[in-house]
């Protein structure tokens, strides 16, 4: 693992495994921020009956909900923390949990119908390499949807600033790469993947990309 992985994990092993629980639970700004994620998220993908995997999944708090609002068939999220994967797999009994490198998925090809990234490109040093892998464990027109912090939008900008000067201090030095509406959508076309559908939502905070597999 090269440093810039290995410090990024380390961030992000800092994240206590029940964050979202206990913050949807104690903040209400937070709670209408990830009820809003999950809201957007299941209008996009209620009606696939594909196999889904979600990468990035921490906790398994933010698949769970998805996975029940969009009343999906079968579920599985996977994430590079063994805390966190440890803490899905005792609170949530709907999708599956496994602890994986994103870069090397321990899946064959074409394995899965679709794949979700909820706010995870941000946070990888190499966002195509992880995608190329994606679509490698794609089925051919297979689905993808990608969800990403909108870099262009001002009010996320301050937000942010603010944020993590405080509570959110945790997420400080997560975030590495900044995506808009444009670099996103030629980050899916370089990796193979063509835009079908893209949602902004939040004022314009937050994009979802919904792509599938050329």
């Amino acid at each position: 693992m090269d440093d810039s992985r290995k410090k990024m994990r380390e961030i992000h092993d800092e994240v206590p495994p029940d964050y979202y629980d206990r913050s949807m639970a104690e903040n209400p700004f937070q709670r209408f921020w990830h009820k809003s994620r999950v809201s957007a998220i299941s209008d996009l993908l209620r009606g696939e009956d594909a196999r889904m995997l979600d990468i990035g999944c921490g906790g398994g708090t933010l698949l769970d909900l998805i996975s029940r609002n969009a009343k999906l068939n079968w579920s599985a999220g996977i994430d590079a923390s063994f805390g966190a994967i440890k803490y899905a797999n005792t609170r949530h009994r709907g999708p599956k949990f496994l602890c994986a490198d994103f870069y090397e998925l321990p899946f064959k090809d074409s394995t899965f119908g679709l794949i979700t990234a909820i706010e995870v490109l941000e946070h990888l040093h190499d966002p195509k390499v992880a995608l190329l892998e994606l679509n490698r464990c794609l089925k051919k027109k297979g689905k993808i949807l990608i969800l990403v912090p909108n870099e262009n939008n001002l009010l996320f900008r301050v937000i942010w600033f603010f944020w993590t000067m405080g509570k959110g201090k945790v997420w400080k030095e997560a975030h590495v790469q900044q995506f808009t509406r444009k670099s996103l959508e030629a980050l899916l076309n370089s990796a193979g993947f063509k835009v079908i559908k893209t949602k902004m939502f939040l004022l314009g905070m937050l994009m979802a990309m919904k792509a599938v597999k050329e």
